[in-house]
């Protein structure tokens, strides 16, 4: 089998590359040691790295009383990453739009309301954040719907159903795209900071709208053979979620701890967060106590409560964005 020797420049660029921002500052002798390539691979790479911006020479390094080396540190806004999410707030339809660096760090952030969300909605913030960073590289969306194949299937958003979503942004922008469902990319970025091999399921109540759950496993978000996992107005629960009253701790308890034990069963989370804005203390003790049976105590998952989705879901946004960019889907 032939080697083909552009996709393995490219690959042990990308290698050295993730290698120095985990590092963010490093020798070549240090990136050659910590990716296996060698120590000419290594300084060429760091070169071309130096030339294009995405490294920047730093101080001479003693190595051991030897002959100084040059150290290279990563440079985290060489490119930027936009994360877009659409949301209700108080009854208003809102854009978020967050910029990250490389390192997956908020360097600038806007919002802005709506009297409806449409496709030209994200472009009016999108062109804001791109005179403000002329270096985004990847544009990150989050919707309450599904979306399969980059067409929105079924949405909040009435006027995005049918929108041939990634289409439309690749076309006008020239640069990767990602969408993801909010409670879904949500969980995603709930769960960096929990044991990998866990199982989390996030619920979302955003009492204008039916629920939405996002499921995680294994550090994978399972959608589903068409997008549709999560859904819970799909569960046979017998409850009309559009009239329920959330400030009544025991209507409200009653209906959520339902959801909590049929996720329980099914996939058997070891977490679960709950977002909503109306978790009181005497909520959270009712749903405490109507765990029904000993068998669902028994397998009953932690809880955490989180009043908005805001700061998961651009966490989580942010990281698939930056792993995108990093993985060789950056635009130059």
């Amino acid at each position: 089998m032939s080697i083909n020797m552009f996709d393995m420049k490219k690959s042990n660029a990308q290698t050295v590359l993730r290698a120095l921002c985990s590092c963010k500052t490093s020798t070549t002798k240090e990136l050659a040691q910590a990716t296996g390539l060698s120590f000419a691979t290594v300084g060429n790479i760091l070169n071309s790295f130096v030339e294009s911006g995405e490294a920047i020479p730093g101080e001479l390094v003693s190595d051991t009383g030897g002959r100084p080396s040059q150290a290279y540190t990563f440079n985290a806004e060489y490119a930027h990453v936009l994360a877009l999410s659409a949301q209700v707030r108080n009854g208003e339809n809102i854009i978020l739009a967050c910029i990250g660096n490389l390192y997956g760090e908020v360097v600038w952030q806007t919002e802005q309301c709506f009297d409806r969300i449409q496709l030209a909605s994200f472009n009016v913030m999108i062109d804001s954040c791109l005179q403000a960073y002329p270096t985004i590289r990847i544009l990150s969306f989050s919707l309450p719907g599904v979306e399969r194949d980059g067409v929105i299937l079924a949405n909040d958003y009435k006027e995005l159903e049918g929108a041939s979503f990634t289409d439309h942004f690749q076309s006008r922008y020239q640069m990767p795209i990602i969408v993801e469902n909010d409670v879904n990319i949500a969980v995603f970025g709930y769960g960096r900071n929990i044991n990998p091999d866990s199982v989390i399921v996030g619920i979302y109540f955003p009492k204008y709208y039916n629920p939405g759950a996002g499921i995680m496993i294994d550090g994978k978000i399972l959608k589903g053979a068409s997008g549709y996992a999560g859904e819970v107005a799909c569960l046979p629960l017998g409850i009309d979620w559009l009239s329920i009253d959330y400030e009544n701790p025991q209507e409200a308890g009653s209906a959520i701890i339902k959801v909590i034990s049929a996720f329980s069963g099914i996939v058997n989370p070891s977490h679960v967060v709950l977002y909503g804005d109306f978790f009181t203390d005497a909520l959270k003790e009712t749903i405490r106590q109507t765990i029904s049976t000993q068998s669902m105590r028994d397998i009953f998952p932690s809880i955490a409560y989180k009043s908005n989705l805001d700061s998961d879901i651009i966490s989580g946004l942010i990281v698939r964005a930056v792993s995108a960019y990093q993985a060789g889907l950056r635009t130059k």
